[in-house]
């Protein structure tokens, strides 16, 4: 449970939430959830989430806690506003909070900044034998781009299939049912770029 920063409790909120919109539009989009989703995980209305994200309201500490606990996040964390310190933002491999996925055969790792709002997003994927990566269609006009540095995968959008092998990559249309499957002898390492229509 995420516990309520003494600076919030002394009127500071408002100045602390000012880039909340962006910051929570971009951590719902590292984590591929819908409004409607983390309206489910939370406890807070899909209305309330799309008018933080636009900032159109201010939400509440109760609001900002119950997202922050959906998220898995402190509320300072949730709330930090970006910094202008360095131009460089290192994603240590140790740091747990960039594995998006991680199960028996398949692991995802983020390697785009989860506070970074972006068209544009970097994954390292990593498939077992047998494993695969099953994802329902994205919003329309994405695509996505996949890179294998080890390994054999079929790749299926929509009805259509084909298999691509070690230094091959792949441009394939995401706003339809897509798969990705192990199909060789041994592990798959592969990068993954996804790209949102901008509007």
């Amino acid at each position: 449970m995420a516990k309520v920063n003494k600076q919030f409790k002394k009127g500071g909120l408002q100045e602390r939430t000012a880039h909340l919109g962006e910051r929570l539009r971009a951590l719902r989009t590292a984590r591929k959830l819908t409004l409607e989703q983390l309206s489910h995980m939370a406890g807070v209305s899909k209305a309330m989430l799309s008018q933080i994200e636009q900032d159109k309201v201010n939400p509440t500490v109760a609001v900002i806690l119950k997202i922050a606990n959906a998220l898995q996040l402190g509320i300072a964390e949730l709330v930090k506003a970006p910094t202008n310190q360095s131009i460089f933002q290192v994603i240590s491999a140790s740091d747990k909070n960039y594995i998006f996925r991680s199960d028996p055969l398949c692991t995802i790792r983020t390697l785009s900044p989860l506070s970074l709002e972006k068209a544009i997003e970097f994954y390292c994927l990593v498939l077992k034998v047998g494993g695969e990566l099953v994802s329902e269609q994205h919003f329309p006009g994405t695509e996505e781009f996949l890179y294998v540095a080890k390994g054999r995968v079929a790749l299926k959008s929509g009805e259509q299939t084909v298999e691509i092998a070690r230094g091959d990559t792949c441009h394939y249309r995401a706003d339809v049912p897509h798969a990705i499957r192990n199909v060789g002898r041994g592990q798959v390492e592969a990068y993954l770029i996804v790209r949102y229509k901008s509007e």
